[in-house]
């Protein structure tokens, strides 16, 4: 995806989540005070103002700017954002009310008994509802992206405490020339390295539908249902988009550190077995055949030198649209397997 479809693709999702608002903020108001036209439209008001305002930092400031901060530098300033956002919004909706109903101006409003009634009074509620819900939904996201999508969700609901059987996608993409870059580069300038290529990777794999299983090494471990996964070719459309963003920002990499990461990756779909394991250290993981093939689907893009392979199975349940183009390698015995695995390669 480019930096302008990507753009667009996050505007969008502003709009629709500041239309949210403006349905969810008069039904909050109406339920919690009662039913009044002037409520409804304060609630709508109000409701967009937030949610657009909250949607804004969250799409480009803080998955972006914050996001390789402290976790509890991350969270004080995420807290102070939505209550700032909260408190503005109710403040300018209810100045600007009284303002239009009793014909004055802005400041004279601000200036008037009824203001510093509303200020000593109600607002100190509002501020305490405000910074309470700011800090637990803060948090929660906070332990969320800690965790990985959904996973918290997925506690929470105990939806893999009993084990499931789901169809996905897998790819293995793994960097390479990894232990000659830790060598040359030293290993404190490694880290600092593999922490900017995961953080750079991320939004492609987002934008993807994917989800990140596990960082293993210099690899992560990527993982679509199969309804995502199929959905635009998003399991092949995630590769080449990370190597778009990894492009774009090789003179950021070049100065920082001297090179420019590079990778293969290796996909293939089956089921898997999907479950909570762990007492004392809990993990939702996958078990199965799929991903013992997908990692040596990755394997053999190294001894064939090629960027990205994909096994039968997974690319006949996609549509290419002409978008990727494959090319049959033949049929090979991996490792650890018994039957052989027919092999593709992709381009775009």
């Amino acid at each position: 995806m480019s930096m302008n479809a990507n753009t667009a693709a996050k505007l969008k999702n502003v709009i629709y989540v500041s239309i949210l608002g403006g349905v969810i903020g008069p039904l909050f108001t109406c339920i919690a005070f009662g039913f009044d036209l002037e409520r409804a439209i304060k609630g709508i008001v109000a409701g967009v103002l937030i949610s657009s305002m909250s949607a804004y930092f969250e799409t480009f400031v803080f998955r972006g700017k914050l996001k390789k901060l402290k976790f509890s530098i991350v969270l004080l300033l995420r807290t102070l954002t939505y209550i700032s956002i909260i408190s503005f919004s109710v403040l300018m909706v209810w100045v600007a009310h009284e303002a239009m109903l009793n014909s004055r101006g802005i400041i004279d409003t601000i200036l008037t008994d009824d203001f510093g009634n509303f200020i000593t009074k109600t607002f100190p509620y509002i501020f305490i509802f405000s910074f309470s819900f700011s800090f637990l939904v803060n948090f929660l996201v906070q332990i969320n992206d800690l965790l990985g999508k959904g996973v918290l969700l997925n506690y929470i609901t105990g939806r893999y405490h009993k084990p499931k059987i789901e169809e996905r996608f897998f790819m293995f993409l793994d960097l390479e020339s990894s232990t000659t870059i830790a060598e040359t580069i030293g290993p404190v300038k490694y880290h600092e390295f593999m922490n900017s290529y995961f953080f750079d990777i991320n939004d492609p794999i987002i934008a993807s539908k994917g989800e990140i299983y596990q960082y293993a090494g210099d690899e992560v471990i990527i993982s679509w249902k199969k309804n995502n996964g199929i959905k635009d070719a998003n399991c092949i459309k995630c590769y080449f988009d990370i190597r778009d963003k990894i492009e774009y920002l090789q003179q950021r990499y070049i100065k920082e550190f001297g090179l420019i990461p590079g990778f293969k990756a290796g996909i293939h779909f089956g089921e898997v077995v999907i479950g909570e394991v762990g007492d004392s250290r809990k993990e939702i993981v996958f078990h199965g055949d799929v991903l013992n093939t997908a990692s040596r689907i990755q394997g053999q893009a190294k001894v064939l030198n090629k960027q990205l392979l994909i096994s039968e199975d997974a690319l006949k349940c996609l549509d290419l649209n002409n978008r990727f183009r494959s090319s049959e390698l033949g049929k090979y015995k991996l490792k650890g397997k018994e039957i052989e695995t027919v092999i593709y390669e992709v381009n775009k």
